[in-house]
C-alpha cells in the first residue's frame, strides 16, 4: 500500500512540476507577446491563477512530506526516550492525517457545487474553474493517506521509513 502511495505522489508531484512549467512557459510568451507583438498572450491571469498555481500548491504535498519537505518542530522530541518519541510520531502523524483528511472532505461540496453549476472565469476568454475546485480534495487526500501509511509503518517498527522521515529513532 505504501508503494501505491508513492507512486501516487510521485505522479501528483510531476504533475506540479509541469504546473510549474506550463505557467513559466504561459507567462513568457505572455510578456514575449506583449513586447514583440503589442497583444499579450490569451487567459494569462486565470491559467496563472486558477490552473497552474493550484496545480503547483496542492498536487506535491505528499511527495513534500514523503521527502521531509514540509516544517517539523522538534525541540524537545530529540530529547525524549525512544519509545516516547515512537508513540508521539505516530500520534502525530495520526493527527495530522486527520486533519489533511478533514481538509479534504471540507473542499469536496464546493468542488462539486463548482462542478454541477459548470463555475468559469475570464474577461477576454472563457475558462472553465470547475476542474481546479477538485485539486486541494485530491491533494490533501493523498497526503492524508501518505500520513497514515507512515503512522502504520513506524507502529510496525519499519525502521527504513523512520530514517526517511527523520523524525524516526
Amino acid at each position: 500500500m505504501l508503494r501505491a502511495i508513492r507512486l501516487l505522489a510521485r505522479a501528483f508531484a510531476l504533475g506540479g512540476a509541469l504546473g510549474l512549467a506550463a505557467m513559466m512557459l504561459h507567462v513568457n510568451a505572455d510578456v514575449l507577446g506583449k513586447a514583440l507583438f503589442g497583444t499579450p498572450a490569451p487567459a494569462t491571469l486565470e491559467m496563472v491563477s486558477y490552473y497552474y498555481m493550484a496545480a503547483v500548491a496542492m498536487l506535491p504535498l505528499a511527495a513534500m512530506e514523503r521527502k521531509s519537505g514540509l516544517v517539523h518542530v522538534d525541540l524537545l522530541y530529540q530529547h525524549l526516550p525512544g519509545g516516547v518519541r515512537r508513540g508521539l510520531l505516530v500520534a502525530t502523524l495520526a493527527l495530522s492525517a486527520l486533519y489533511c483528511a478533514g481538509i479534504s472532505w471540507a473542499a469536496w461540496e464546493p468542488a462539486v457545487k463548482a462542478w454541477r453549476v459548470g463555475a468559469y472565469t475570464g474577461t477576454t476568454v472563457t475558462v472553465a474553474t470547475w476542474p481546479t475546485r477538485f485539486l486541494p480534495v485530491l491533494g490533501f487526500a493523498l497526503i492524508a493517506l501518505m500520513l497514515l501509511a507512515q503512522a502504520a509503518a513506524v507502529m510496525l517498527g519499519r525502521a527504513d521509513l523512520q530514517a526517511e522521515v527523520g523524525r524516526g529513532e
